[in-house]
């Protein structure tokens, strides 16, 4: 089969907006703070230029052949965009052509960490990727052909032949269910052989793959951390394997977790990704944050926004999360302001402040009350460590933090060195503490969550 062209590597981003900033505005509202799931693309997605990069260095090694070790993990703690960045992913598939006779074309399948070792959830996941995929491509090019006065469309031949009306999604329904026993609607084929069921299951691996040759799969696995070894996760190794590239299907994956990831890929046999595929996410730069803005208020009409744009970047400290926070409250008090106008020097700026800070709040506030389930100190140990360790700097190797959390602990509570190795975990995921990229140097990346915990509003 011929390779798939190489792309461009250096992914730069230049602030102009794109199609995924073309977002309905009462759409835009109902998202607040969240990714869509729909790896459309997030709106207003900024920065990130290395991470873009390194995605696409692992698309040129799978043009070429070379699958083993095509995976990528992104670890980061809770807002950092691991989500987002699992979306623009998937946006960069979508919009690599097919390249040559037979090219396999890039198909992005969002799993569940959950089950992402178990062979027979990962077929099936892939098995509905491919239908959906076909299935809306079959009704896209159906409208286009309608709407130039073609023949009955794709849609009315599908509710002819099962009698009554049919939307977009019962006819994905309808594509899977011929996949799974095989038929055709205009001469179009889906699914099963026409010698009937697979007598073997070797047979039907078989088919499978033949299935999937002309795509290049790509699991999208959110929530890695998750992933362990069970017995649920039957013929576990499935991710060791797509890893090693011995997989004779075209499939590899980028997996999306808090920080512990790797060592949870570990247990199940999946090794460091070499070539600088590990990626730790932090907070945007001070670019790609006036980025964010600058294309929200741009999308929105938004003028005179020069003070709030410099409020929002002052209370979000270039942390996704945080920017998704107060520009949502930003959009949604000028729209209830001035919604012709949009206007900032006729809305205030300190309603718009207040709403993104009480989503703040809360969003610390349920972070913390989970902690304090798990480790009923955690807040009393943590409210002590973040002025002691901003006194050293704010930076600490490993060892050294570790002492600091026992001497505290024992200070504040009972604490064992389990506990304080619990602890520093638990800070891990939570967002307040991070490892640097060695692994070594632990910081706080989140600066309003030290504030919060400080009394700091």
């Amino acid at each position: 089969m011929p390779g798939m062209a190489l792309i461009d590597e250096k992914y730069r981003d230049d602030g102009k907006p794109r199609d995924q900033d073309n977002v309905d505005l009462d759409r835009y509202l109902s998202m607040r703070d969240r990714a869509p799931a729909t790896g459309r693309g997030v709106p207003f997605f900024s920065g990130r230029e290395r991470e873009i990069g390194v995605f696409r260095e692992m698309v040129n090694d799978l043009s070429r052949g070379l699958a083993a070790n095509a995976s990528i993990v992104v670890e980061g703690p809770p807002g950092a965009g691991k989500s987002a960045l699992m979306c623009q992913f998937m946006e960069e598939m979508r919009s690599l052509p097919p390249t040559g006779t037979g090219a396999r074309r890039w198909l992005p399948v969002p799993v569940s960490a959950s089950d992402a070792e178990s062979p027979p959830y990962l077929a099936d996941a892939i098995d509905e990727a491919v239908v959906s995929r076909l299935a809306a491509e079959l009704l896209a090019t159906d409208s286009a052909s309608r709407k130039s006065g073609g023949a009955m469309s794709f849609v009315e031949k599908l509710s002819e032949y099962w009698g009554g009306d049919i939307d977009l999604a019962k006819a994905r329904t309808k594509a899977r269910e011929f996949f799974d026993r095989g038929g055709s609607v205009m001469g179009f084929s889906l699914g099963a052989s026409r010698e009937g069921p697979p007598k073997t299951i070797s047979e039907a691996a078989g088919r499978r793959r033949n299935a999937w040759q002309s795509w290049q799969i790509v699991l999208m696995i959110d929530e890695a951390q998750g992933i362990e070894p069970g017995e649920r996760h039957a013929g576990g190794g499935t991710l060791s394997a797509l890893h090693q590239g011995i997989v004779r299907a075209p499939i590899s994956f980028c997996a999306f977790g808090l920080p512990g990831t790797l060592l949870a890929l570990g247990d199940v046999s999946v090794s460091r990704p070499s070539g600088g595929r590990a990626i730790h996410l932090g907070g945007l730069d001070d670019g790609a944050a006036g980025q964010t803005v600058d294309r929200c208020f741009n999308a929105f009409g938004v003028r005179n926004g020069a003070t709030w744009r410099e409020a929002i970047l002052a209370r979000a400290a270039n942390w996704p999360q945080h920017l998704a926070v107060y520009l949502n409250a930003a959009i949604r008090q000028l729209r209830e302001a001035s919604p012709e106008r949009m206007d900032a020097a006729e809305t205030d700026i300190g309603a718009a402040m207040r709403e993104g800070d009480r989503a703040r709040e809360r969003y610390y506030g349920q972070r913390l009350a989970r902690l304090r389930r798990r480790q009923g100190g955690f807040e009393k140990l943590a409210r002590e460590l973040v002025p002691a360790l901003l006194e050293r700097g704010g930076r600490l190797p490993y060892s050294e933090l570790f002492d600091l959390v026992e001497e505290i602990g024992q200070r504040t509570f009972p604490l064992s060195g389990t506990n304080a190795t619990q602890f520093i975990r638990d800070a891990e995921h939570s967002g307040l503490l991070a490892p640097a990229e060695d692994g070594e140097v632990y910081s706080m990346p989140i600066p309003s969550f030290a504030g919060h915990l400080l009394g700091d509003r």
